[in-house]
């Protein structure tokens, strides 16, 4: 089968299981399997279609999410290796990044870190600051190793929880699981991404309640899901309050906050 006979055909059978990007889901699959970029595959509608076209098709309409199938997501311009056991980084995360990078000089403790989406940028962004990367998963801190070789920058990538590492006067950042039970996602994140990643207990908060009780002074940055801010600002009603950052959709995405021991 042709490109172009492949590409229509795709574009009808992801459209109809309800996934909006159809068009552009199906040439990053053709693409992946021709071992080409999306704009070879849109130029050559001629040229046959890879063998495991299919079988990649399948794997997306039965719900894997499509940068597992592909094996990386863009994040910050550059490509981040990720799949089973990693939460996929979301493009709401990189102000998060933006907003780290304007505390020059300050060394970093990213807390869970997964692919290590976050403290990888920052250290690549701003190859003088020192960032240690935290996570209590092996499966998600060996993505982030695989992705810092890949990457070609230094991290000290720590294992365990992050109370046993933050450090007085660091710039603590972090895009915890914030997902209250219950909460409706989109299609094939409850079935593949890692829920440690994702729930943050009844009400989404609990790793923020851990993290306003047992952080040592310092800053910190803190990815939020919609309309928790109120929410969090009175848990960390003891900070000093620095302000937010909105997403590209006018969202409220990321607090500061400065523990009151810090001149």
């Amino acid at each position: 089968m042709t490109l172009g006979a492949w590409l229509a055909e795709a574009k009808a059978r992801l459209a109809a299981v309800g996934i909006e990007a159809a068009s552009l889901e199906a040439s990053l699959l053709a693409a992946h399997s021709v071992g080409q970029d999306r704009t070879w595959v849109l130029t050559h509608p001629e040229a046959p279609v890879g063998l495991d076209a299919e079988a990649l098709l399948d794997r997306r309409l039965a719900g894997e999410p499509l940068p597992y199938i592909l094996g990386s997501i863009e994040f910050y311009g550059r490509a981040f290796r990720v799949g089973p056991g990693a939460l996929i980084p979301r493009p709401e995360t990189e102000h998060l990044v933006e907003w780290a990078l304007e505390f020059a000089g300050r060394p970093i403790l990213d807390i869970g870190t997964g692919t290590g989406c976050v403290g990888l940028t920052v250290a690549l962004e701003d190859p003088s600051r020192s960032v240690r990367a935290v996570d209590v998963s092996p499966e998600a801190l060996a993505w982030a190793s695989t992705n810092q070789q890949a990457l070609g920058t230094s991290v000290q990538l720590l294992l365990g929880d992050f109370a046993s590492f933050a450090q007085p006067g660091e710039l603590f950042v972090s895009n915890p699981p914030y997902v209250a039970r219950g909460d409706a996602l989109g299609r094939g994140v409850f079935e593949w991404e890692p829920h440690l990643a994702l729930f943050g207990g009844e009400d989404g908060l609990a790793f923020y309640r851990r993290l306003a009780s047992e952080l040592p002074e310092g800053v910190l940055l803190v990815e939020i899901g919609r309309g928790q801010g109120d929410l969090l600002r009175t848990i960390f009603s003891d900070w000093r309050y620095l302000g937010s950052r909105n997403d590209l959709a006018g969202i409220e995405r990321v607090l500061g906050f400065e523990s009151p021991s810090i001149a």
